[in-house]
């Protein structure tokens, strides 16, 4: 765990075993035990950090020190003001992201639908004019620890997932998409913070989804390729698609 020592000694001292507890609950505290040496819990860190979330502030002060290098701009899920859309963009996709946003940074239990979905999720949203964007929405899945390559199910903790929506194709094995007019968003939005249950998640499947048997399955299934190759050529390569579930 020699990043995990690099990363804590940059902490404040007093709060490197609280970050370590909770990476390691429950029966990661046994793995703590058995592997690995105790932390530095008294040399002070050089960084001037705050005490309430010196983590947050920490990659915070990254970001504004090293983030023109190669971290573009996350409004959807960094939203600190009134406006979580990308500058620069089409309007209808500027709206489509700021409803977009509402859907991040929710836990899942506190969003219901989360629980339904699989791990990449495609978003393909085409304006009035023709013009389309592709998003990943991307499932993040908690667990107690991850200090073992087995029992995974013993150390998940679903109610605490949650979501990331990103522009561009993340995944280099879809697991479903879903085609939607960027004006109906704000609606797709909605139904989906609304959904409880999986019955109710099938109503929207039903209306947005692109399942295997849409009759245009293959033409958006193909448009993510074009996409990349459009946006990121040196990432380009053929999707997987023994992944793509019939939701």
């Amino acid at each position: 765990n020699g990043a995990e020592q690099n990363f804590l000694r940059l902490m404040p001292a007093d709060t490197r075993e609280d970050f370590l507890d909770d990476w390691y609950q429950n029966s990661g505290k046994l793995k703590l035990w058995l592997d690995y040496e105790a932390i530095d819990d008294d040399k002070a860190s050089g960084l001037h950090l705050s005490e309430k979330d010196p983590k947050r502030d920490f990659a915070n002060q990254l970001l504004t020190r090293y983030g023109h290098l190669n971290a573009s701009p996350d409004p959807i899920n960094r939203c600190s003001g009134a406006f979580c859309s990308r500058d620069g963009i089409d309007p209808a996709l500027q709206d489509a992201e700021q409803a977009l946003s509402r859907l991040t940074s929710r836990p899942a239990a506190g969003l219901k639908v989360i629980e339904q979905l699989p791990e990449a999720t495609m978003l393909r949203i085409e304006t009035a004019s023709g013009k389309r964007e592709v998003y990943s929405l991307l499932r993040n899945r908690a667990h107690s620890n991850v200090a073992f390559l087995l029992g995974e199910a013993y150390r998940y903790q679903p109610g605490l997932d949650t979501v990331t929506i990103y522009p561009g194709v993340l995944s280099s094995y879809p697991n479903f998409m879903f085609n939607i007019p960027a004006r109906q968003v704000p609606e797709f939005v909605a139904q989906m913070e609304q959904a409880k249950d999986a019955k109710s998640f099938e109503k929207i499947v039903d209306r947005w989804g692109v399942r295997r048997s849409h009759p245009l399955f293959w033409q958006y299934f193909h448009d993510l390729s074009r996409y990349i190759h459009e946006t990121t050529p040196v990432e380009e390569g053929v999707l997987d698609m023994n992944r793509y579930e019939n939701l």
